[in-house]
C-alpha cells in the first residue's frame, strides 16, 4: 500500500469509499452518507488550525483507493497529531488494510512532522464497539477524558485515546554494523546526557511476548514483571536497529528513555546493553560486540550481576531496578 495526500482528482474515489461503508457514517451522524461528504472531509478542520495543518491521506493499492486518513498537525498542541478518521473501503475490511494504513500513518508523522511525539483520537460511544478494539490493538490507551458529542439528533460521548510515538535523535542513521547485521550510527556528535531515543509501542504480557518471540525480529523492553513494551515491527522505528554492546554508549534514564552515557562521535555505532532492559528470565543471546567487557552471552537474568549493577548504577529500566532493590 502507498499512502499519499488526496488530490482534487481523487474526490470521486473518496466519496465512493465513504459510501462503501455506510454503517460508519450512520453510527457517528445518525444518517447515511451524503453526496457532499468527501468535500466536507477535505475542508473541515478546527477553526484555530491553519489550512496547511490538515492533511487527508489516501491508502492506494495501485490506482485503487482502499483507505482514508484525516490528520491534523499540532492539535491540540504542537506535540500532537490528531487522527480524525481512518476508514477502510467496505469490501476490504477485515483484511489488515486498516492496520497497514495505520502503520504508514505512524511513519508519515515521524518522517514529516518531527515535533509530534504523541497521536490522539476520539472514539464516539455509538461507534465504540467497532472502533475501540482496533485502536487498542494499535497501542492506543484511553486518557480518561470524555466530551459530549452531538451531530444533529444524535447525542453521544466522545472518549479520547492517545499513543506516544517512538522518537530518535535526528543525528541517527541505520547502517551496516560490525556487531550484527544493521546497526545505528551517529551522523554527527551527540553529547553525553543528550536524549538519544524515547521508545513507544504496544504493551503485552509475558505470555503474549513469548508468542511474539517465535516470529523474530521482536524489539521489546520490560516495563513490569508481566508487562512488556513491543516496538512497532513493520516498519521498524530507527531506534529498533540499535545493537547490544557490553560497553554501551547509551543507558536508561527512565522506563522508555535512552540517553548518551558518554560523548558519541560522528560515525560511532550507538548501542545499549540489552541486559539493562530485559527481564524475561529464560531469554538469552550470544554477543559478539568485541568489547573488552564482552560477556559472551546476554541473558534476562543479567540484572542480578553485581559488576553490572556497579557499572550502570541507577541506569536500568525501573522494573529491573525494583528487582535489584527488592
Amino acid at each position: 500500500m502507498e499512502l499519499r495526500p488526496i488530490e482534487p482528482a481523487d474526490v470521486d474515489a473518496v466519496q465512493a469509499l465513504i459510501e462503501s461503508d455506510p454503517g460508519y457514517t450512520e453510527r457517528i451522524t445518525g444518517y447515511p452518507p451524503g453526496p457532499a461528504d468527501a468535500q466536507s472531509l477535505l475542508m473541515m478542520r478546527p477553526e484555530m488550525l491553519a489550512e496547511e495543518a490538515k492533511v487527508v491521506l489516501g491508502g492506494f493499492e495501485g490506482d485503487e483507493l482502499v483507505a482514508l486518513v484525516d490528520l491534523l498537525r499540532g492539535y491540540p498542541d504542537p506535540s500532537y497529531a490528531f487522527i480524525g478518521l481512518l476508514q477502510v473501503r467496505g469490501d476490504r475490511q477485515g483484511c489488515g488494510i486498516g492496520r497497514t494504513a495505520y502503520r504508514l500513518v505512524e511513519r508519515f508523522v515521524e518522517n514529516t512532522w518531527p515535533e509530534v511525539r504523541r497521536l490522539r483520537l476520539a472514539v464516539v460511544d455509538t461507534n465504540a464497539k467497532q472502533a475501540a478494539p482496533f485502536w487498542f490493538r494499535q497501542g492506543f490507551e484511553p486518557t480518561g477524558e470524555a466530551k459530549p458529542y452531538q451531530y444533529d439528533q444524535l447525542t453521544s460521548t466522545a472518549r479520547l485515546y492517545e499513543k506516544p510515538l517512538c522518537w530518535s535523535h535526528p543525528h541517527l542513521a541505520v547502517g551496516e554494523s560490525g556487531i550484527a547485521g544493521q546497526g545505528l550510527f551517529a551522523t554527527a556528535p551527540i553529547a553525553a546526557g543528550e536524549v538519544v531515543a524515547v521508545l513507544a509501542g504496544r504493551k503485552v504480557s509475558t505470555a503474549e511476548l513469548n508468542e511474539l518471540l517465535q516470529h523474530p525480529p521482536v524489539d521489546t523492553i520490560t516495563l513490569e514483571d508481566d508487562l512488556h513494551l513491543v516496538l512497532p515491527g513493520d516498519p521498524r522505528p530507527v531506534i529498533a536497529y540499535g545493537n547490544h554492546s557490553c560497553d554501551p554508549n547509551t543507558w536508561w534514564t527512565d522506563a522508555v528513555t535512552l540517553t548518551a552515557r558518554r560523548d558519541i562521535v560522528a560515525g560511532e555505532e550507538v548501542t545499549s546493553d540489552y541486559g539493562t532492559s530485559t527481564g524475561v528470565e529464560d531469554w538469552q543471546m550470544r554477543c559478539s560486540c568485541g568489547s573488552d567487557l564482552c560477556r559472551g552471552v546476554i541473558t534476562g537474568s543479567d540484572w542480578q550481576r553485581p559488576e553490572l549493577q556497579d557499572r550502570y548504577g541507577d541506569h536500568w529500566i525501573p522494573a529491573l531496578r525494583a528487582r535489584q532493590s527488592g
